[in-house]
């Protein structure tokens, strides 16, 4: 289970320059994600989750709460290689997912402020590589993923739109403080979205990025149970970010292995 919130602190316009959030506007953002990953074999994992979003925004002296359901996913996840599987060698996996529709796009939101938007709404399917070193008590993880979403039918204008292929990439790195107990790391995730299309029309100026940082800590309570805390900000300054929001925030989850 993972519960966490954000706050807005501003938005990079579509040059990268970054515009503070005016005074008497407000924006949060609360997660709470149940989620569950199976081993079906030595090498093969499946997960799935379902988040549930909700959006407090405050403009002058107007307020809105909403949310509901966000975009339900799937993984399943291949152990090319495992951490100490050869000497010298990284460990390799290879991850598919696929995304449904079931949140809330941003049109689909309602007055008076607008707030709401839970999810991307359309049907999307994902790749992933990542790789782990592990010289103990530290480790080194790099992974890449591509995500491509299907075009999509908007009911308000009666539009096919799709968004545009989205790229991330991540580098983190930390120790093992308490031996089997205790982990930190901190990571860099950056994020590329190409331009989105209307009616087959590429929108001009709609192409996104932006560059995410997280301090994160893992603590094994039990052989059972683990607890994991992230810490995240978004905010840089101009040039390091287009069109997307600058945020911080906080998540805290709970593990339960079953085996």
């Amino acid at each position: 289970m993972l519960l966490g919130h954000s706050w807005s602190l501003g938005q990079w316009d579509q040059n990268g320059g970054f515009n503070p959030n005016p005074a008497g506007f407000n924006d949060g953002i609360t997660i709470i994600q149940p989620w569950a990953i199976a081993r079906i074999s030595e090498r093969v994992q499946v997960q799935a989750w379902v988040p549930f979003l909700f959006n407090d925004r405050i403009v002058g002296g107007q307020s809105q709460l909403a949310g509901g359901i966000g975009d339900m996913g799937v993984a399943a996840r291949y152990e090319v290689l495992a951490i100490g599987e050869y000497e010298g060698l990284p460990s390799f996996g290879v991850t598919v997912g696929g995304l449904a529709p079931s949140g809330t796009r941003v049109e689909q939101t309602l007055p008076p402020l607008l707030a709401g938007t839970t999810g991307r709404g359309s049907w999307a399917v994902s790749l992933a590589l990542e790789a782990e070193y592990a010289w103990l008590p530290w480790f080194l993880r790099g992974e890449v993923a591509g995500t491509y979403y299907f075009p999509f039918h908007r009911k308000d204008n009666g539009l096919t739109q799709q968004w545009g292929p989205l790229i991330q990439a991540g580098v983190s790195s930390g120790m093992e403080v308490v031996a089997d107990k205790l982990v930190v790391a901190l990571g860099l995730l950056g994020e590329w979205e190409t331009a989105y299309k209307i009616e087959g029309v590429t929108i001009p100026s709609s192409t996104a990025f932006s560059i995410s940082a997280a301090l994160s800590s893992s603590w094994r309570v039990s052989p059972h149970w683990t607890l994991n805390g992230v810490l995240t900000n978004s905010l840089w300054p101009d040039g390091l970010g287009s069109n997307r929001d600058a945020r911080i925030g906080f998540s805290l989850g709970v593990r339960y292995g079953y085996f």
